[in-house]
């Protein structure tokens, strides 16, 4: 038994416009149907379920690896600078004051030194906060949360600037 709501109009150029509102009553008797088309479409409709399901798996693994990826690159970046670019900027940094002490080097090549060095510590600061970011994708993808946008916008990188050399000596 299939019941179902009509609400039609009737547009004939002829005649003034007619709608038509009620119910829909059909009674399907099954005298040659053994209920395989119904059965068909169930196993249609589950099929259906069954590979939305396995392509939203499929789609979820994915974003979890790239995320993954990403913030595993982030990681090693954020460390790189902590472990490394940082603490030689410090030695530089010391250096250059020891040169300007004992009258080696001017106040312009010294400015210069300090100018790097803020620039590898903004550098490093923006690493961290990519990291940051990376790893609450990297939750969000891994928790199922949706679609992870993986496209950042390029940022302009100040890794060449700190890593020059002072002053032009």
């Amino acid at each position: 038994m299939d019941v179902a709501g009509i609400d039609r109009k009737t547009r004939d150029p002829d005649t003034p416009p007619f709608r038509e509102r009620g119910f829909d009553v059909q009674f399907q008797i099954p005298i040659f149907d053994g209920g395989e088309v119904r059965v068909r479409q169930a196993a249609e409709t589950y099929n259906q379920a069954f590979n939305l399901l396995t392509e939203k798996a499929v789609n979820v693994r994915s974003e979890a690896r790239d995320a993954f990826r990403v913030y595993r690159s982030t990681y090693d970046i954020a460390e790189h600078y902590q472990r490394e670019v940082l603490p030689l900027r410090k030695i530089i940094s010391d250096e250059m004051q020891r040169r300007f002490s004992s009258m080696q080097v001017d106040v312009f090549a010294l400015l210069v030194e300090a100018r790097q060095r803020i620039a590898a510590m903004r550098a490093a600061i923006e690493a961290k906060r990519d990291f940051w970011l990376a790893q609450s994708d990297l939750t969000t993808a891994v928790n199922g949360g949706g679609s992870v946008d993986t496209q950042k916008e390029s940022r302009p990188t100040t890794t060449a600037q700190a890593g020059g050399s002072g002053g032009g000596h």
